[in-house]
């Protein structure tokens, strides 16, 4: 293992009365002095009565120092991967790893403590395998853009070719490295050949588990000059499980590095239009070379590199397509960025090597990560850890953030060996702290959160899709992973919607219940709301034991529902129970110009000739449009009016004779359209 020339470690372990203590030290020249602090305590093993089974908790926070070490390779399972063939020629040059070290952010001022040498970190074994973007469900296979940003970033009116966004002014000081890089290099250049190591990687790595009678705590901090520039702390409790992934993932901030400007970069409020039309006239003459087309690219943005980035994620978004059928056979072919520009398609490898040449002549510091990512192949609840995968990274005024110019371009499906162009903006400049969701670095510095999180939280993250950030819908309530499980047949799940700055309209959600082949309907109720949020449940049966998947759509508000939307949720459904608690749930249309939720009667069948509570909660609606809510009874006719109890509120008891009820929205005196239907049994 090679490390940075002059590096000293220094590692002290005592034990007092049963409490453990490990202090880590690492000093670097040129970088900061980190000293990590592990206290373990061990009390008395609780008694396990006869025939009581020990609950083994698994650990979230492992008592090695940080950055954490990978865990011993365990033997090769066979996978997805397994088939791949070794296609690409093999290289007998000899190969190099260089590892660059870099410093925390600085923070507030402490007078210094005595450093001693602490051991570098131990090098990871890379995972670099191509992996196609996600496949969008079939249900709902075209997504809607998120809605424009409220506020846009203003730019000073110049004369064209200059494109320059009006961007905080960066600190002027030598630009940061990025954390632990490795590179390989061969005779052909210092591309690493991904598939020659792809049957060689492992996608799963068992979790560490700890007893339940231990505790562990870490602290690190980090000194510079004599001044405390980072400071984090983590426990874990054997007693149970800490907290959810999510929560988990939350202890953990962005990593920034010491010439951090002071303000993040908000990549939402800027308005790219000029970058993306500049990328998009490329003539076909400037792609004859990588040095043509970056000069084309990036001179016109010179001195902001934001806009730099962004011409070179927009063109290759718009011309280096996913060689699907290159995937599913084995035979990558050229990945190197010649081969790419000529051939005009690559697998993730060759978008990443790609990005990095075309932004190097610039000036610009992009590196390559390795890693596994939950990509096509992977299913929500996968037992693996994910597919291999490649994507980029940079340092933006001292803020680390990252690129996947691979499912930036589009989507693709292995059922149909075929790739739909799809221009993902989401992709680009991405904070760690939401890419984690789905990407996966083999070195934990790469993760660029302080402090890294542990696989095991990595695992349990719920699979939240792209689309979900920008519509504002977020996970509420207690199911907050990527299963749901249940023994009564019954499942809830309750999401958080954000309200529209502008006008405080919400967006719009519906649920499909895959189960063993079948759609179940579920129902999505509104459940409060306060200025800046909508919390909605959703709910639904399960026909049988077994497994199923619980799909979750949305739109953005005032989106029509009468179009497919995105994906935004997904959870794998386990009951078990043996279905004869199911039930039917009403089914609910879509009503144009606002929406709605059934409160009562949530089943698609009540009882006749008995009082029943028609309760409706109408929300998010356009301006214009006043909702007019009425039931219909099973011998037709004029349906009757639905009184208004409070504002957005319809309410009303009624004894129902049998046969079926329509909740209908009346469009004017005598038309109307359906809204709900239900049965009196």
């Amino acid at each position: 293992m090679s490390q940075v020339p002059g590096t000293k470690t220094s590692t002290k372990t005592s034990t007092v009365n049963g409490v453990t203590t490990v202090v880590t030290t690492i000093e670097t020249p040129g970088q900061p002095t980190r000293i990590t602090t592990t206290t373990t305590t061990t009390t008395t093993k609780k008694p396990v009565a006869p025939g009581q089974v020990q609950p083994q908790p698994q650990q979230y926070f492992s008592s090695r120092p940080v950055p954490v070490q990978q865990e011993p390779e365990q033997p090769k399972r066979r996978s997805f991967f397994s088939s791949l063939k070794k296609v690409l020629p093999g290289n007998n040059s000899e190969k190099r790893a260089s590892i660059i070290q870099t410093p925390p952010p600085p923070q507030q001022q402490h007078q210094q403590r005595p450093t001693t040498p602490v051991p570098a970190p131990v090098q990871q074994q890379q995972r670099p395998t191509p992996v196609p973007a996600p496949v969008q469900q079939q249900q709902r296979p075209t997504p809607i853009p998120a809605p424009a940003p409220v506020q846009q970033q203003q730019r000073p009116a110049q004369v064209q070719p200059q494109v320059q966004a009006q961007r905080p002014a960066p600190v002027q000081s030598q630009a940061p490295v990025l954390p632990q890089i490795i590179r390989q290099e061969n005779g052909n250049g210092i591309f690493e050949d991904l598939s020659e190591k792809l049957r060689q990687t492992t996608l799963t790595r068992p979790t560490p588990a700890v007893e339940h009678h231990t505790s562990t705590s870490t602290s690190t901090t980090t000194t510079q000059n004599g001044h405390i520039v980072h400071h984090a702390s983590t426990t874990y409790s054997g007693e149970g499980m800490p907290d959810d992934a999510i929560s988990l993932l939350k202890r953990s901030q962005p990593l920034l590095a010491p010439t951090f400007s002071g303000q993040r970069l908000d990549v939402d409020s800027i308005d790219f239009s000029r970058e993306d039309e500049l990328a998009r006239s490329c003539p076909s003459s400037k792609m004859a070379s990588i040095p043509a087309l970056s000069d084309y690219l990036t001179s016109p943005c010179a001195g902001d590199k934001v806009s730099q980035l962004r011409t070179i994620f927009t063109w290759m978004a718009n011309n280096i397509i996913y060689d699907v059928p290159a995937f599913m056979s084995g035979h990558y072919g050229d990945q190197s960025p010649e081969g790419v520009l000529h051939n005009r398609k690559a697998v993730c490898e060759g978008y990443a090597n790609l990005f990095i040449a075309l932004a190097e002549p610039a000036g610009l510091d992009v590196k390559k990560v390795i890693g596994v990512a939950r990509g096509v192949d992977i299913q929500v609840g996968d037992e693996r850890l994910g597919s291999p995968h490649a994507w980029n990274a940079v340092t933006i005024d001292g803020e680390y953030l990252l690129i996947d110019s691979t499912w930036g371009a589009g989507v693709c499906d292995l059922a149909t060996r075929s790739f739909r162009k799809l221009f993902r903006p989401f992709f680009f400049l991405l904070r760690p702290n939401r890419l984690i969701y789905t990407h996966w670095p083999d070195d934990p510095r790469e993760q660029f959160l302080d402090p890294p999180i542990q696989e095991k939280v990595f695992r349990d993250l719920p699979a939240i899709k792209p689309e979900s950030w920008g519509l504002g819908i977020k996970l509420a309530g207690k199911h907050r992973g990527q299963v749901i499980r249940t023994k009564d047949d019954s499942i809830e799940l309750e999401v958080r919607l954000k309200k529209r700055p502008s006008d405080g309209q919400a967006g719009k959600i519906v649920a499909r219940l895959n189960w063993k082949g079948q759609s179940v309907p579920t129902s999505c109720q509104w459940l409060r709301d306060d200025a800046k949020y909508v919390w909605m449940s959703v709910k639904g049966f399960c026909p049988s034991s077994g497994q199923g998947e619980l799909n979750v759509f949305g739109w953005p508000p005032g989106g029509d529902q009468t179009k497919n939307g995105p994906q935004c949720l997904s959870f794998r459904v386990i009951n078990e129970g043996s279905g004869r608690a199911a039930k039917p749930m009403l089914q609910q249309y879509v009503v144009k110009g606002f929406a709605f939720s059934v409160l009562e009667p949530m089943e698609a069948y009540v009882k006749k000739n008995v009082p029943q509570t028609i309760k409706i909660r109408v929300f998010d609606v356009e301006k214009g449009v006043v909702p007019a809510l009425a039931l219909q009874s099973p011998e037709g006719g004029m349906p009757e009016r639905l009184p208004q109890v409070q504002p957005g509120l319809f309410e009303v008891q009624k004894v129902l004779s049998a046969g079926q009820w329509k909740i209908v929205n009346m469009n004017s005196e005598y038309a109307f359209s359906f809204a709900a239907v239900f049965d009196a049994v």
